[in-house]
């Protein structure tokens, strides 16, 4: 049964037609991939999922409830989170605070409350800071609370945004190229980190990713973009062979060679 449901997703920019015509179903508790070469339309589609594009064409369903023209705060309360290519973290506040930003959703103290400093704040207030600290040590990062966001590792920086995206405590996660810049072990505990939060947290996760040889091995089934059109849609090991695949990665004389 599909959770999510993506039917002729279309977007334009002026002349240029960056998402064409895509259609995906993704299915409860899988891992999905979207690949493609750079330019492919991938991080336009995730846009169009979350709310920060509009399509001109085509529809997104969460179960039987349309998202199209909702804005990304009411996408992420209907249950979708994401992280981004380009990591966005507030570099200035600590690792804890990044985290109960994200928890900013599902608090109800309103700014008089805040404002009197009304019991019920402080207490909803101390519930989000444990509710922080407990997904920081999820992604294995409750040792550096305290830490500003800015001086963390390329690799717990991806994980603080995972736990940020987590905090709005979705049904599906959204992982924009999660292991762009990680060395081999950083990847390997991304790879484990994932399997974890599909199995732990009864999530459905759709990655963006470049790395083939994560996604061969992490993915259920895989969706693939060229010029903003879906050319292909398997498990790993057809999307592997799939001549168009090859081709748009490597030109048509990979294909005539293979």
């Amino acid at each position: 049964m599909g959770v999510l449901k993506v039917t002729n997703l279309t977007k334009r920019f002026g002349g240029l037609v960056a998402v064409k015509g895509v259609d995906m179903t993704v299915k409860k508790g899988s891992i999905t991939a979207v690949i493609g070469p750079n330019g492919a339309g991938k991080t336009t589609f995730f846009n169009m999922i979350t709310g920060v594009y509009k399509p001109d064409e085509g529809d997104i369903n969460l179960g039987n409830e349309s998202l199209v023209g909702y804005k990304p705060n009411k996408i992420s309360k209907k249950g979708i989170a994401r992280t981004f290519q380009n990591i966005r973290l507030f570099g200035n506040i600590t690792v804890l605070e990044n985290v109960m930003v994200g928890l900013h959703n599902h608090l109800k103290g309103n700014f008089i409350g805040t404002l009197l400093n009304l019991p019920q704040v402080r207490n909803e207030e101390k519930a989000a800071q444990k509710e922080a600290y407990r997904l920081l040590d999820y992604v294995g990062l409750a040792h550096l609370l305290n830490e500003e966001a800015q001086n963390l590792s390329y690799g717990a920086q991806r994980r603080l945004e995972i736990a940020r995206a987590l905090a709005s405590k979705p049904k599906i996660l959204l992982l924009d190229e999660p292991a762009a810049g990680m060395n081999p072990k950083e990847t390997k505990e991304l790879t484990d980190l994932i399997y974890r939060m599909r199995e732990e947290l009864d999530l459905t996760i759709i990655l963006i990713e470049h790395d083939m040889k994560l996604v061969m091995e992490i993915s259920e089934h895989i969706i693939v973009l060229d010029h903003g059109e879906k050319i292909a849609e398997g498990k790993p090991l057809e999307i592997r062979n799939n001549p168009k695949v090859i081709e748009a990665y490597l030109g048509k004389s990979a294909v005539t060679h293979a």
